[in-house]
């Protein structure tokens, strides 16, 4: 596949492969790569129709759904920037993205309309798609030009104040990181490979996975909900080979098949989980091969820069546990004299929509300061050890949360765990640790955790000295653990 542009990329797949399966929602339906070209051809009509014109921007708000997926590639015909806004935001969130994309327009759909702002808003139609059948497409002259390079697509990430930073990025970016990752990852080589979306489809990595979906000649399956109790079923059901988000979306599935009532796979059909954002501990990946018997094949990532060094299928053990994997072709990375990852590239955004932020991401000579810390491995592949402002440091000495939260998650009455720094007026932080209540088993005591990373030779000065047990964490798009309102949520609770 040549195309520079998504819409390119979609129409040179529909002429070489037209009836093969591209998109799939939770009840079987399938769209072929014809049908979807066909109805995203229909949804830039009837998105012109609803007011759309060249130059907008134009949000949108929608979950992972086939009509989600329709509107951002009819969109991708157009010649507008769109701002794919998640799902998750309430009114204050979202008010803030369209003030910071500087929005004309916003699309939501009937789950998404209670929290629009007062501005222009279109809602689409649950019946969406036997619409779009009903619709000509009159040729464009305005339609016509888009290059590859033209920054077409604003994402959001959260900004230090609560509002979030506009990132912008270009069709270019977004298929340089979708290349990378089917070539790393080797993903379309199974012959019944099926991929998902069981993650907000307005990440970054939404447009991107959909991308590797054509590339690597597989369908995905849109799930718009996702839950501890329906993601595995639903695996099982569509026989998916292929899934995966964040460590957090690792960990449910892990805990699903240890708390199953049998020792049989809840999701034989899986061959390996995939995915990016935070790091991925050794220790999620040995338990991930341990019940779920298969692979935990990591990314490094972030929205600026989707896909920065990934995992490959032919990795060892060793290095898919202990690494993010080496960069992408296009992708070029370095360590700074104090540790921070600073990057450059093909995958990398052109920048903020505000100028000034930009300008202070970067360092004097060009490379994009990603705000995380890690080291290259002499094979060439990345290890992240944390956030740069993640960095507990207790009486002067620094405390890496990354490592207290692999060593204590081997503990056999922790599943899942954050570690985070408190104010403290004698040390300036305290280190907490926060532990997700699991239905498998008692809650652990503060002692029970000093004792184990004791026995496990870790100096004192990193022991937690605050214990919190929460029923759930609050959660990121895309399934990170929020630290900073989950910091929030336990300021006032008692240990």
């Amino acid at each position: 596949m040549t195309a520079g542009t998504i819409a390119g990329l979609l129409d040179e797949c529909a002429a070489d492969r037209p009836q093969r399966p591209l998109l799939r929602d939770v009840e079987g339906h399938s769209l072929t790569v014809s049908d979807v070209a066909a109805l995203t051809s229909a949804a830039a009509q009837w998105l012109w129709d609803a007011g759309i014109r060249p130059g907008m921007t134009v949000a949108w708000q929608m979950p992972a759904t086939v009509n989600a997926a329709i509107v951002m590639l009819g969109l991708a015909r157009m010649p507008v920037v769109q701002a794919p806004v998640l799902h998750l935001y309430r009114l204050r969130e979202v008010r803030s993205a369209v003030e910071v994309a500087n929005a004309d327009i916003l699309l939501v759909d009937e789950s998404t309309a209670s929290d629009a702002p007062q501005m222009p808003t279109v809602t689409v139609p649950p019946d969406l798609l036997a619409r779009l059948e009903t619709v000509t497409a009159t040729a464009h002259p305005e339609f016509d030009g888009p290059a590859p390079t033209d920054p077409r697509w604003v994402y959001f990430t959260s900004g230090t104040t609560g509002r979030p930073k506009g990132v912008r990025h270009t069709d270019a970016t977004l298929l340089r990181a979708a290349r990378g990752y089917v070539s790393h990852l080797g993903v379309g080589s199974h012959p019944k490979e099926l991929g998902t979306i069981a993650f907000p489809i307005a990440h970054v990595g939404g447009m991107v996975y959909l991308a590797c979906a054509l590339l690597g000649d597989f369908p995905v399956l849109l799930v718009p909900k996702v839950t501890a109790e329906n993601l595995p079923r639903l695996i099982a059901e569509h026989e998916v080979t292929v899934t995966g988000a964040s460590t957090a979306f690792y960990q449910m599935l892990n805990t699903a098949q240890m708390s199953a009532p049998t020792a049989d796979l809840l999701m034989p059909s899986l061959r390996m989980l995939i995915g990016g954002g935070a790091a991925c501990p050794p220790e999620v990946h040995r338990q991930v091969r341990e019940h779920l018997r298969v692979p935990v094949v990591h990314a490094y990532g972030m929205t600026e820069a989707p896909m920065i060094c990934v995992s490959e299928f032919t990795d060892s053990e060793e290095q898919l546990a202990n690494s993010a994997g080496r960069p992408i072709p296009g992708s070029e990375v370095r360590i700074s004299a104090g540790g921070e990852i600073e990057l450059r590239g093909e995958n990398l955004t052109p920048g903020y929509t505000d100028r000034e932020q930009w300008q202070h991401a970067r360092t004097e000579d060009g490379w994009f300061r990603s705000g995380d810390r890690g080291h290259l491995r002499p094979d060439g592949r990345i290890v992240v050890t944390g956030r740069t402002k993640d960095l507990i440091i207790r009486k002067g000495e620094n405390v890496a949360p990354d490592e207290l939260e692999n060593e204590l998650l081997a503990h056999p009455l922790v599943d899942e765990i954050a570690v985070l720094g408190q104010p403290d007026e004698l040390r300036g932080e305290l280190v907490c640790a926060v532990v997700r209540r699991s239905p498998r088993h008692r809650d652990v005591t503060l002692d029970e955790l000093c004792t184990f990373l004791d026995e496990r030779g870790l100096m004192k000065q990193k022991w937690p000295e605050r214990l919190v047990v929460v029923d759930e964490f609050p959660l990121t798009g895309l399934g990170k653990v929020a630290k900073s309102e989950l910091a929030r949520q336990i300021a006032g609770g008692t240990s």
